[in-house]
């Protein structure tokens, strides 16, 4: 048993005051990583994850929930919002929406928005985990008893250009 203990790791030695200044310092410009780093005496690494995930906040400010593990949300509240009432109107026009048409609009919302979005370029798609998280969400886009599958085709770039001219 060890009767005097001796840390030999110098492993967070610094303090929660020196990052906070830290992190100040970096998010509003005055200093770089290495800089503040070195002034505040704070590992990099460290300073560089949690000045982002301020960032991050900060760029949402519609959302300012705590990040939960490294997924990151691509759109605000206001924007998926803005997603349902697109799928709303289109359900009011009689136009079936299925979930491929939600991946579609999603890319396509996040592209215009200029967003960055972790959905895949080549096929122009959100994910599948993305659709069903989105649904989970709002599951008011699937309570409609009164949907019909049998509906024709949409043309959906007509739609949603349709969709951006009105707004």
């Amino acid at each position: 048993m060890v009767r005097k203990y001796e840390r030999m790791s110098g492993r967070q030695s610094w303090s929660e005051e020196d990052m906070a200044k830290a992190v100040a310092a970096v998010v509003s410009g005055k200093m770089g990583y290495k800089l503040a780093a070195r002034t505040f005496h704070i590992p990099r690494s460290t300073l560089q994850r949690r000045a982002s995930k301020i960032r991050y906040q900060l760029q949402a400010t519609e959302d300012p929930k705590p990040l939960m593990g490294h997924y990151r949300r691509v759109f605000t509240e206001s924007q998926e919002k803005d997603l349902v009432g697109y799928i709303k109107s289109m359900q009011k026009h009689f136009m079936g929406v299925s979930r491929r048409d939600i991946r579609e609009l999603a890319f396509q919302y996040a592209e215009d928005n200029r967003l960055n979005h972790p959905f895949d370029v080549n096929s122009r798609m959100a994910g599948e985990d993305w659709v069903r998280n989105f649904l989970k969400r709002n599951p008011e886009l699937l309570d409609n008893p009164e949907r019909d599958f049998d509906m024709e085709p949409v043309n959906f770039d007509q739609f949603y250009h349709f969709m951006c001219q009105l707004s």
